[in-house]
């Protein structure tokens, strides 16, 4: 496959579906074991996939962060607009304390820091 994104020939398709799974499963796997306790047999196992079709698709662990940065990067942060600086600097502080302390994002904000 050429393309930048794993699994983007068929997006609507098992693909589609496949790709979804596994993303779904880095997430959690890192939220579980962290950034070094990923592997690419706790991924596969976790969404139900044969571990070489995560090889096949994104090459390995290294391939499986890079995803998972990337779509990360694609969801920006909202921008604050309170009026004033300050304001601003609060609600974006507010923000930053919550990945970091959100039982839900936490463990993964700490695997990419």
């Amino acid at each position: 496959m050429t393309s930048s994104e794993p699994g983007t020939v068929r997006p609507g398709g098992r693909t589609a579906r496949v790709r979804d799974a596994v993303r779904e499963a880095v997430l959690a796997e890192l939220a579980e074991h962290g950034y070094r306790g990923l592997t690419v047999e706790g991924v596969a196992a976790r969404c139900g996939v044969h571990k070489t079709t995560v090889y096949r698709r994104w090459g390995g662990a290294d391939g499986l962060i890079a995803d998972a940065l990337a779509r990360s990067a694609a969801e920006p942060w909202p921008v604050p607009d309170t009026g004033t600086l300050a304001g601003d600097l609060r609600d974006l502080a507010r923000l930053v304390l919550t990945g970091l302390t959100d039982p839900a994002q936490a463990p993964l904000t700490r695997a990419f820091v």
